[in-house]
């Protein structure tokens, strides 16, 4: 009977489920919801992460504690007893984010526990009576040896009340502009006749015997209202000038500048200084400036910028043509100048041995972005003594510039004639050039160094070219020094030091000693006054982008008070409010400008505060819209 009863329960059952089944299959809704429910069992245990499943597969790059992310409908349930025992496993782009955060947090605390260790260490030594005193005594003497630390900003002298950030910077930069003659307010009587002028000058016909500076004024001025036509340049260009100085030739047309060249050579044109002139100076220029007597020549001076028509042979010819009066060449972004223009240098400025026909002699040669060839540079100094007479010398962005190029053209020069060199931006230089132009400086007339840009100088390097060594000429005594954009950490203290003292002695350099007590970079500069010459010391310093201190002011304010004029220390993170200040106020009021650029570290103790803010003449160049102690509002 049981079994009876249990078939009979059995079928019944599975009525039931048939009967179901067709009832949920009729209702699509039923179906889906089945369906999800079904999908969210299976994967119920993949999403929940029991320990013991994924123990085996466990990753370490990702920590469950360190998430606030859990799959689980109520979070991580750990009880006490096992929170400190969690496997690391993959919990998301998201959660390993945490968790480096947190391991930086981590990492940070850890430091933070040592350091209290180290100075719960410091706190821990026996403490001295006299240990305040010893610590005044050190910082007195470091007062003697910085005598920056002692300068004091007149802003803070002053008490002035605090402003609008905005209109305190402001008022600085019209006070600036006022102070440099600068103001809107009163034009000067120049300016208004300037103006005057260009405002009417399609009515000139003539300028009649005018200034050259005058002129140049004028061609500015015409160039930044747009009006310099071709008018304009028959004007400028007109019979009688010695001089002339376009800075843009853009509208100027060839046959209307060889036309002005058949006027004014004959007449008496000693200079031609063209910028942006591309156009206008090509083969017919120079083919008339060829046929001109060289009885009738007396040009002097060429510089041309941006002479894309002008030729390597056309450039040639007007050398032979020019030469005999011709003492100084400028070159800037000539593209087509090549090999034809050194051998003409060669050929026509090289010692003659024949009086009939003497060649003439070369003073300035300045050549910028030409792309010569290394062999069309060795010929200038090896093939011939063309350079024998020359003063000035720049070979600035030229590929070719190397090491050995320099020795050869500066051994070239006969005597050590030199008085200015400019290499900048010729990456392949090394610290051998200055070996150079140690040894061709033997008659110390070299008074101009600009090596700015060159990132393979080293300290070691040159600090040698400004010390004393036997069997070598003195260290140069120069008035102009660049620096500029050199390796960070090459240009430092002890360079500038060096320079500025090699350039101010008054004494024998012979007989100056760089280990000499008196002359230690830990000696107060201040007690160096009584070694330097009223007359001597640098004029402009540029060491922009270097890693000098408030030891380099202190230095040159204590060698170049009567000498220097314009500095630029942009982009010198280590130059203080108080050096620079102490800077200022120990130099003379021939210094005009310095540039700070990128000091963000410089406050209104000093922009505010510095011995020439009321007095004039001291044109800070960078600041106006800087925000003191934080970073710039420009």
């Amino acid at each position: 009977s049981d079994n009876i009863a249990n078939m009979a329960n059995r079928s019944r059952h599975t009525r039931n489920g048939v009967d179901n089944a067709e009832e949920e299959g009729n209702n699509p809704a039923q179906n889906m919801r089945e369906r999800s429910r079904a999908v969210a069992e299976r994967e119920a245990i993949r999403l929940a992460r029991p320990d013991q499943h994924l123990a085996a597969r466990t990753l370490g790059h990702a920590s469950k504690a360190k998430s606030a992310v859990s799959s689980t409908p109520f979070g991580q349930l750990l009880s006490p007893s096992v929170k400190n025992d969690i496997h690391e496993e993959w919990c998301g782009p998201f959660s390993v984010a945490r968790q480096m955060i947190a391991a930086r947090e981590d990492a940070k605390r850890l430091r933070e526990e040592q350091q209290t260790d180290v100075d719960g260490d410091v706190t821990i030594k026996e403490h001295h009576p006299l240990d305040g005193a010893m610590e005044m005594v050190k910082l007195e003497q470091q007062r003697r040896e910085n005598p920056s630390m002692n300068w004091m900003s007149r802003h803070n002298r002053s008490a002035a009340a605090p402003g609008n950030l905005y209109v305190k910077r402001r008022k600085r930069f019209h006070r600036q502009k006022e102070l440099m003659g600068k103001s809107k307010g009163v034009p000067s009587l120049f300016n208004i006749c300037i103006n005057m002028i260009v405002n009417n000058f399609d009515h000139v016909e003539t300028l009649g015997l005018v200034d050259h500076s005058i002129r140049r004024s004028l061609c500015e001025t015409l160039v930044a209202r747009g009006k310099m036509n071709g008018a304009a340049f028959d004007v400028l260009a007109e019979n009688g000038v010695e001089t002339l100085e376009l800075v843009d030739c853009a509208q100027v047309t060839q046959d209307q500048f060889c036309d002005a060249l058949r006027t004014l050579l004959p007449s008496g044109l000693r200079s031609i200084f063209l910028k942006h002139y591309g156009r206008c100076f090509g083969s017919q220029a120079v083919q008339t400036i060829s046929q001109i007597k060289k009885e009738e020549m007396v040009l002097f001076a060429i510089s041309l910028g941006g002479a894309y028509l002008l030729k390597d042979e056309d450039m040639a010819k007007m050398i032979g043509a020019t030469c005999l009066t011709l003492s100084s060449i400028d070159l800037t972004a000539c593209p087509l100048i090549g090999m034809q223009f050194c051998n003409a240098l060669g050929e026509h400025f090289s010692s003659s041995l024949d009086n009939s026909n003497p060649n003439g002699t070369l003073l300035e040669l300045s050549l910028e972005d030409i792309p010569l060839k290394k062999e069309a540079l060795l010929s200038l100094g090896a093939a011939s003594d063309a350079l024998r007479n020359l003063k000035s010398l720049q070979l600035r962005g030229i590929e070719a510039v190397d090491d050995e190029v320099v020795s050869i053209i500066l051994g070239s020069v006969d005597g050590g004639q030199l008085e200015g060199i400019d290499l900048s931006n010729n990456p392949s230089l090394t610290d051998d050039i200055l070996s150079s132009i140690r040894r061709g400086n033997t008659d110390g007339n070299l008074r101009s160094l600009q090596l700015s840009g060159l990132k393979n100088l080293t300290a070691i390097g040159l600090e040698a070219f400004f010390t004393v060594i036997p069997d070598m000429p003195p260290p140069p005594m120069l008035r102009k020094l660049n620096f500029s954009h050199c390796s960070y950490d090459e240009i430092n203290d002890d360079v500038v030091s060096l320079a500025a003292k090699a350039s101010s002695f008054k004494r024998s350099l012979k007989d100056f000693n760089a280990e000499e007590e008196d002359v230690k970079m830990s000696a107060n500069p201040e007690t160096l006054v009584s070694e330097v010459s009223n007359s001597l010391g640098l004029i402009h310093v540029n060491i922009s982008g270097s890693s000098v201190t408030d030891k380099s002011m202190e230095m040159l304010a204590a060698t170049c008070r009567t000498s220097l004029e314009e500095l630029d220390i942009s982009f010198c993170a280590n130059v203080s409010d108080k050096g620079l200040g102490y800077l200022v106020s120990k130099l003379g009021m021939q210094f005009s400008k310095v540039s700070v650029w990128g000091l963000a570290q410089l406050t209104e103790e000093f922009l505010d505060g510095h011995d020439r803010v009321h007095e004039g003449g001291l044109e800070v160049v960078g600041v106006w819209m800087k925000k003191a102690g934080g970073r710039s509002l420009r």
